[in-house]
C-alpha cells in the first residue's frame, strides 16, 4: 500500500510542472529545453534559504518566486530575440551554465554532494500526506491550466505558434504573450520543485541531468502537445511505468541504461505518431 501512496504522491507532485512545461513546448510550440534548469534554480534557492540561512518557509518561498521570475524572464527574452532552433540550443546552453554554477559553487550548494535532510512542511510527513495534498494541488493546476488553455491568452499563444505574422496582424503582441507564458509556467514549476524535493528530502545535481529532460519532453509529446488532459494522462502512465521499473530484477548498473533506452524508444514512437501535430504544415491564406 505504501508503494501506491508513493506513486500517487510522485504523480501529483510532478503534474503541475509538466502542465507548465506543456504550455511552452506544447501549446506555444517554443523549443524550450531549459525546463530542468528552472526547476534546479528554484529548488536550490528555496532550500538554501531555508536550510542555510534559516529564513523560514514564507521568505524561502518568496525567494523562490523571485528566482523563478528572473530565470523565466531570461528564457522569455531569449525566446523573443532568437529563432526557434537557435533558442532551443541556447536554452540547453543556459541550463548547462546554471548546472555548472550549482556544481562548482560548493560553498553554497555543496556541489556534487547535494543538500540532504531537507525540511518538510509540518503537515507533510508520510507518503499518504503527500499523496492527499498533492492530489488537491494537481486538481487545482489541472483546472487552472484548463481555464488558461481555453482563455483568450491560450488562443493568442496558439495563434502565435501556428501563424505568427497573421497573429501580429490581429494585434497579438508576441512579447507580452511569451513573458506571461514563461512566468505562468514558472509558477507551476515552483510548486513541483518545492513539493518533490521535500518528499525526497534531498536536492542533488543528478536530479537535473539529460535523462530527466528526455522524460520531460516525452511526457509532453506522448500526451499530445498543447493538450491539458493528454499531458496529465501521460504523466500518470509514464510516472507509474517509471516507478514500476524499480521491481525489475536487474542490477542498478543495468537497469539505468535499460530504462533510458525504453524511454528513448517511447519518445521516438511518440514523435513519429504525433509528427503531424509536432510539425504541422503552415496554412496558406
Amino acid at each position: 500500500m505504501n508503494f501506491f501512496w508513493h506513486t500517487l504522491a510522485v504523480i501529483c507532485m510532478f503534474i503541475p510542472g509538466y502542465l507548465g512545461y506543456g504550455l511552452i513546448l506544447g501549446k506555444g510550440k517554443i523549443l524550450h529545453f531549459g525546463h530542468e534548469g528552472i526547476v534546479m534554480v528554484t529548488g536550490y534557492t528555496v532550500f538554501i534559504l531555508l536550510m542555510q540561512f534559516h529564513t523560514g518557509y514564507i521568505l524561502a518561498l518568496f525567494g523562490g518566486l523571485i528566482a523563478i521570475a528572473a530565470v523565466s524572464l531570461l528564457f522569455a527574452l531569449l525566446a523573443l530575440r532568437l529563432e526557434a532552433d537557435a533558442f532551443g540550443v541556447m536554452s540547453l546552453a543556459v541550463h548547462l551554465m546554471l548546472f555548472a554554477v550549482v556544481l562548482n559553487w560548493s560553498s553554497v550548494t555543496r556541489g556534487a554532494l547535494g543538500i540532504p535532510g531537507l525540511l518538510r512542511f509540518p503537515f507533510l510527513q508520510t507518503p499518504f500526506d503527500f499523496a492527499m495534498f498533492g492530489l488537491v494541488v494537481a486538481v487545482f493546476f489541472f483546472w487552472l491550466m484548463w481555464k488558461v488553455d481555453r482563455s483568450a491568452f491560450g488562443r493568442k499563444l496558439a495563434a502565435l505558434a501556428e501563424h505568427e505574422w497573421h497573429a501580429k496582424s490581429l494585434g497579438i503582441y508576441r512579447r507580452k504573450v511569451y513573458i506571461l507564458a514563461f512566468l505562468l509556467s514558472g509558477f507551476c514549476v515552483l510548486t513541483t520543485a518545492v513539493l518533490s524535493r521535500q518528499y525526497f528530502t534531498i536536492i542533488h545535481p543528478n536530479d537535473f541531468l539529460f535523462p530527466v529532460l528526455v522524460f520531460d519532453v516525452m511526457v509532453i509529446v506522448a500526451g499530445k502537445p498543447g493538450s491539458v488532459p493528454g499531458v496529465t494522462l501521460a504523466s500518470i502512465l509514464l510516472i507509474s511505468l517509471k516507478e514500476a521499473l524499480r521491481f525489475v530484477p536487474l542490477s542498478p548498473a543495468v537497469l539505468g541504461p535499460v530504462r533510458l533506452i525504453l524511454f528513448g524508444l517511447i519518445l521516438f514512437g511518440a514523435v513519429w505518431w504525433r509528427r503531424d501535430t509536432l510539425f504541422p504544415q503552415e496554412r496558406e491564406i
